[in-house]
């Protein structure tokens, strides 16, 4: 059953990106010019400012570099404590998340994660979030 989120923010290239998320494809700009990841996805690459880009597969890997975890309800979807963390993808960008699989004690700076996902919905319709737990691999 899908999980009721707040609504998310939709321009061209979010569109493109959730598209993707429905199919269980994990991917993200890359500038066709630099080779550069980019998130969020946007018209220009912001190390070169070139236009060109391609949506490629990433590999849903990355480090925690921080987390934070609310005591206070922002939004009713979200009872606390609730969990977010920042993720340093393998390939550069920066991701905020929610991690599953793990408590505020299990977390640690440097901790390997990857990608997992979880069926959603909002007044867009039904998605695949992405989020991410605590690698199974060395």
């Amino acid at each position: 059953m899908a999980q009721q989120r707040p609504d998310r923010r939709m321009d061209p290239y979010a569109a493109e990106f959730w598209e993707f998320t429905r199919a269980g494809e994990f991917r993200l700009q890359r500038c066709t010019a630099c080779s550069k990841f980019r998130w969020p996805a946007a018209p220009v690459c912001d190390e070169c400012l070139s236009e060109s880009y391609e949506w490629a597969l990433a590999s849903g890997a990355g480090t925690v570099l921080s987390w934070v975890t609310f005591h206070r309800r922002y939004f009713s979807e979200y009872p606390p404590p609730h969990q977010v963390v920042t993720i340093e993808l393998d390939e550069g960008p920066i991701f905020v998340t929610t991690p599953v699989d793990l408590d505020n004690r299990g977390l640690a700076d440097g901790m390997r994660m990857e990608l997992a996902w979880q069926e959603a919905t909002d007044r867009h319709g039904d998605y695949q979030l992405p989020v991410f737990r605590p690698s199974t691999t060395a």
